[in-house]
């Protein structure tokens, strides 16, 4: 829950408790400009570092991650209201992607490019772009901060960090411990605010603007970068899809859509949220799903395996989303059981009826539902598939290999599964989507530092 204050601070208070857990600034449009101004006078020495010194920072960084782990995950949990056992992995996630790229302080960088010229050598290189401000969601606060911080910062950029108002502590804490590992106060910064704030960091001109959030979030970001051509790597929502034919483990299925569906409180941009099954073994699945669901604790207990929502708000829009669902014909279920509730916490919801092209059956749901919907050719299973203007991700289930390979090439996503989840990306893994789930760049991955830093080409005439 974000509320705001006065006009320079909101409050931050719990999911689980509704206790305010700390007061923020708000930074002004103005103040934003200021940020920027000086971190690009800042930018003129970081560059100037190697990026192997850059890469033994990243390192201790991810040391002193796996030190302060269970600290960090409680202010997580206290701020998002997952379980800590997630806010544990997920911290997990951030140590990996530190180590990976702090390797690439030491792996070749750049190439020696061909000449039609005698005795001219030719190299392209990866230089550091300036500033980057990186606008950062509240789902996976600390994933998201590595995924993007560390190749920001090992390309050699000064960086803007932009959480989102839901996430402020989890920001300061991952911040805290870039600067105990020796990256300097004034190199990576975190600037508190909204919407306001956000543009007063892009309007004053950085060089490049990560952003992950909602799609309509994502065109007004890309339309304000615009104007100052900066470059920007955008990953934003999704409506995934997850297929299962008849001749899949149906029970395995079941139980990986549940996980897909439901884990994190469905607040995933990979989240399973539209599964579709073949007619022939459709109410197999539904009972399976349901057998899964038994047992499951969902609320703000330790002991619950999904938390709440990230606000009362939220958790509003999720339940008039459903009654949205129940006027157009659907069937909606609740599953599991409450232990321990605040107003932010939701049951998952298990949804029939719905027609699959329909803006209520196609849209992205940031919430805990599965809107489960039966196919009879394969070539309908496809269409389906892609009936949302996300391409995200998708997942396919079947035990033909051959089949599986020939749905996968149809399907409009940047990432697929087959006989797996919709999510569960890893660090070496690029992560993005095709449609309105992005603008064609990807975090994370190997390459990661790419989309982050710009390209030189330097040539050397010998001949002169």
């Amino acid at each position: 829950m974000v509320t705001k204050r006065g006009n320079s601070t909101f409050d931050k208070a719990s999911p689980l408790t509704g206790e305010v857990l700390a007061t923020y600034p708000l930074t002004s449009r103005e103040d934003a400009h200021a940020v920027v101004a000086s971190s690009r006078v800042v930018f003129q020495s970081w560059k100037k570092t190697t990026i192997e010194s850059r890469g033994r920072l990243i390192r201790k960084v991810a040391q002193l991650l796996e030190e302060n782990q269970d600290s960090l995950a409680q202010i997580v949990r206290a701020e998002t209201g997952k379980p800590l056992a997630d806010s544990l992995g997920e911290i997990g996630g951030a140590i990996e992607m530190g180590y990976m790229l702090a390797a690439h302080g030491r792996f070749p960088m750049g190439k020696l490019l061909p000449s039609a010229i005698p005795l001219r050598q030719a190299r392209l290189q990866r230089v550091p772009l300036g500033v980057a401000v990186l606008i950062v969601t509240y789902n996976a606060p600390i994933p998201n901060f590595a995924w993007k911080i560390f190749p920001a910062l090992m390309a050699g950029n000064t960086v803007i960090v932009k959480p989102s108002p839901h996430t402020p502590g989890s920001a300061e804490a991952f911040v805290r411990v870039l600067h105990e590992a020796g990256i300097p106060e004034d190199v990576v910064r975190v600037v508190h605010g909204d919407g306001t704030t956000a543009a007063g960091l892009i309007e004053a001109g950085a060089e490049l603007v990560s952003f992950t959030g909602s799609y309509p979030t994502g065109v007004l970001v890309m339309e304000s970068a615009a104007k100052t051509l900066a470059k920007t790597v955008i990953e934003l929502g999704g409506s995934n899809p997850l297929v299962v034919f008849a001749d899949a483990a149906v029970e395995k299925a079941a139980r990986t859509a549940k996980d897909s569906a439901f884990s994190n409180a469905g607040q995933r941009c990979a989240s399973a949220s539209r599964v579709i099954v073949e007619s022939s073994v459709l109410d197999q699945f539904l009972v399976e799903v349901r057998e899964a669901c038994v047992g499951l604790l969902v609320g703000t207990s330790d002991d619950a395996s999904i938390g709440t929502l990230i606000d009362g708000h939220t958790a509003g829009a999720f339940e008039a989303y459903l009654d949205e669902c129940e006027k157009a014909g659907a069937h909606v279920e609740r599953l599991g059981s409450l232990a321990g509730s605040s107003d932010a916490t939701v049951l998952p919801a298990l949804v029939t009826g719905l027609d699959p092209r329909s803006d209520v059956g196609s849209r992205e749901v940031f919430g805990p539902v599965m809107r489960v919907f039966g196919f009879s050719q394969e070539q309908e299973a496809i269409e389906l598939a892609n009936a949302t203007e996300f391409g995200l991700t998708a997942a396919v289930w079947t035990s033909d290999i051959v089949k599986a390979e020939r749905v996968v090439a149809e399907i409009q996503a940047g990432v697929i599964n087959i006989n797996g989840p919709t999510h569960g990306a890893e660090i070496n893994f690029p992560f993005g989507g095709f449609k309105h789930s992005g603008n064609g760049s990807r975090d994370a991955g190997v390459d990661a530092i790419e989309a982050y830093s710009d390209v030189q080409v330097v040539s050397n005439f010998f001949g002169v």
